[in-house]
């Protein structure tokens, strides 16, 4: 290995990328950590009862896909994923969604996806996956009580 002119013959250079990568990871994983937030409770009746809130974007889809997902390997019951707190879904977003449903219908299971918020809702009705992932909206049509700009292109 060649050392540069200002570089210390003892490797303590690496040593400090090596920390300085370490720091931007965990201020990459705070960061992401501020745009999602999820939970899991158990209701009385056995049904798991996942909240995912903030926003469900490319930074966040790899952590909540696993989140709901070992929730559905770990519970025998039904699960339901509260969306009311969502602020924000992406194309990203609405892709972990399906990822989501496909898994606990793989694995035999039933997933609810529950009260997703306006902006989500409308989301789904725009690209068409609101009726398979949310049936209560199929009914809804285009106003749906959701959004009343949902309608408008």
């Amino acid at each position: 290995m060649a050392i540069r002119r200002g570089q210390a013959r003892t490797g303590n250079g690496a040593a400090a990328r090596r920390a300085a990568a370490a720091a931007a990871t965990a201020a990459d994983a705070d960061r992401q950590a501020d745009l999602i937030r999820l939970g899991c409770q158990i209701s009385s009746d056995g049904l798991a009862v996942v909240t995912i809130a903030g926003d469900l974007d490319l930074a966040t889809v790899d952590e909540t896909v696993r989140y709901v997902n070992d929730v559905i390997d770990r519970h025998d019951g039904p699960v339901s994923a509260d969306l009311s707190g969502l602020a924000f879904c992406d194309a990203c977003g609405i892709g972990a969604l399906i990822r989501i449903a496909r898994y606990a219908e793989r694995a035999g299971r039933r997933l609810e996806l529950t009260r997703p918020s306006r902006a989500v809702a409308r989301i789904m009705r725009i690209t068409g996956v609101d009726d398979r992932l949310v049936p209560a909206l199929a009914g809804m049509g285009a106003g749906g009580g959701q959004d009343p700009a949902a309608g408008r292109g």
